[in-house]
């Protein structure tokens, strides 16, 4: 089965889906707070870092979803 990302999840099935993706709730909050992020592969993205929510923290995933924005 596949599992993507927050972002690919929202990019593929639409904003109203993101919320409830594949890999969301994968680390606890705890280790959240401590700083944690769990290795996942992303079928849109490929290996990458998410946080708690599921979010690409990666920025060298595919999609390069981790860069930061300016603005």
């Amino acid at each position: 089965m596949a599992d993507f990302c927050k972002q690919c999840t929202e990019e593929l099935f639409g904003p109203e889906h993101a919320d409830n993706n594949d890999v969301q709730g994968i680390i606890s909050e705890a280790e959240e707070a401590e700083g944690y992020m769990a290795t996942v592969l992303c079928e849109g993205c490929g290996p990458i870092q998410v946080n708690r929510a599921g979010e690409c923290l990666s920025v060298d995933c595919d999609k390069k979803h981790g860069e930061k924005k300016d603005g």
